[in-house]
C-alpha cells in the first residue's frame, strides 16, 4: 500500500484539508499507525506555524514484505516534509 497528501496555503486551511485527506487513507498495519503519527505531528507543527504564513506540505509511505514467505516483516518509507514559504504573494 501507497499513500500520499500535500497542500499549499495559509496553515489553518491547510491543516483542515490534511486532515481529512489523512482520515481518508486506510492502510493495513503497522501503516496505518505509522501514517496516524505522522498526521498528528504535521498537525502539531501546523498548529504554532504563523497563521499570515503560508507553508506546503508534503507527505508519503509506502509498506510492503519484501519476503512472502515472512509476511510479518515489513519495510516503510515514509518523507515528511513541512515547509515555509517566503515570499508568497497573495
Amino acid at each position: 500500500m501507497s499513500w500520499s497528501v500535500s497542500s499549499i496555503g495559509k496553515p489553518a486551511a491547510v491543516a483542515a484539508k490534511l486532515e481529512k485527506d489523512f482520515s481518508n487513507i486506510h492502510c493495513a498495519e503497522p501503516e496505518e499507525s505509522i501514517k496516524n503519527s505522522v498526521a498528528a505531528a504535521v498537525a502539531a507543527g501546523l498548529a504554532v506555524f504563523p497563521p499570515t504564513m503560508a507553508v506546503r506540505v508534503e507527505a508519503s509511505g509506502s509498506q510492503h514484505a519484501p519476503d512472502s514467505k515472512k509476511p510479518e516483516e515489513k519495510q516503510n518509507q515514509l518523507s515528511v516534509k513541512l515547509e515555509p514559504l517566503f515570499g508568497f504573494v497573495e
